[in-house]
């Protein structure tokens, strides 16, 4: 075997280790629930880690690093039974999970990026049951759901559907992707041309490797595991996408960057748009961008959750009636 194919077989085995891990910590060996800190005084926040990857591992350095009690609650996988793309089955399958955890509140719950929304319809769900919820912490958020014109958009559309506990699967999942397709519109909107251009060459690229790539996969086991990959991506681009977010009179810290992983400014982590919603409002410029937010710049995330968990909360305390045009006060901590 000469050196270059020694090479590229060494990048294929550290390929599938890799697709492997995935693999075993959306389906394995991720826990339910996992608690951090438990010795640690303070009302544990309950967060919904969003990571159906590398099952939530980011956590542990978060708690580390803050202080601060952390129930962990993972992401559903393909193997859950029923499994549907839409955040409001999923808040309701893990609000079995929160209340074993926690039989009586007050609550706080937080989560990332598409665990933010499960964590956000939990807290709703709660809510509804009479129970309190102190606080909602939510870091990169998708942030598209807020936006006056796809709330219409999306209630246009939904009123022609049943509503979401009824839907079939197949339509709940047309919804969500047709609902991703407006999704990646506006997160170009605010984009320059050039830049609008750039993305649509690094998308193209994007799937022309990851079709060359597919096609070369020899491996039955290989190719299963990228295929289930992208299987639950797409249940959760669904899911996410076609949730409406309710206003709420909860308070909410948001923590983002405005930033996709490709470095460019992005609407749909522009976390500051969640003010249009609440009532009670933080919002926390985080450094970096949509993933190196919880590995390069981790400490600071960590530093700044620890103020937020551990001191008093200062929010916007004005409470006017919700209307989607409406523009709260928001107050900002960099």
């Amino acid at each position: 075997m000469n050196d270059e194919n020694r090479t590229r077989d060494d990048i294929r085995g550290r390929r599938l280790e890799k697709l492997r891990f995935w693999r075993r910590a959306c389906a394995e060996e991720s826990e339910t629930l996992k608690l951090y800190n438990a010795e640690m005084e303070g009302n544990p926040l309950i967060f919904l880690h969003g990571d159906f990857e590398m099952g939530g591992f980011y956590v542990r350095r978060l708690a580390a690093e803050c202080g601060y009690p952390i129930a962990a609650l993972a992401s559903h996988g393909l193997e859950d039974p029923g499994l549907r793309p839409s955040i409001e089955w999923m808040a309701k399958e893990r609000l079995k999970d929160i209340l074993a955890f926690r039989p009586a509140g007050p609550y706080r719950l937080g989560g990332y990026c598409n665990g933010a929304l499960v964590a956000y319809e939990c807290a709703r769900l709660l809510k509804e049951q009479g129970r309190e919820v102190e606080l909602i912490l939510m870091i990169e958020p998708p942030s598209l759901n807020t936006w006056p014109f796809y709330r219409r958009l999306h209630g246009a559309i939904a009123a022609t559907l049943a509503t979401v506990e009824r839907r079939s699967l197949a339509v709940q999942k047309s919804f969500g992707h047709l609902m991703n397709a407006f999704w990646n519109i506006g997160r170009t909107v605010r984009l320059p041309s050039g830049d609008i251009v750039r993305l649509a060459r690094n998308l193209a690229t994007h799937h022309l490797k990851h079709v060359a790539k597919t096609e070369n996969l020899v491996g039955a086991e290989e190719r299963r595991i990228r295929e289930t990959n992208a299987a639950l991506r797409s249940v959760y681009l669904a899911a996410t996408a076609s949730y409406l977010p309710p206003p709420t009179t909860t308070p909410i810290v948001v923590l983002s960057t405005g930033i996709d992983h490709g470095g460019r400014r992005c609407g749909l982590y522009d976390g500051t748009q969640w003010s249009r919603l609440a009532s009670s409002f933080l919002h926390i410029q985080l450094s970096g961008h949509h993933l190196t937010c919880l590995s390069e710049h981790a400490s600071e995330l960590a530093a700044n959750l620890a103020r937020v968990l551990q001191g008093p909360l200062c929010v916007s305390s004005r409470i006017p009636a919700y209307n989607d045009r409406l523009k709260l006060a928001v107050a900002h901590r960099t």
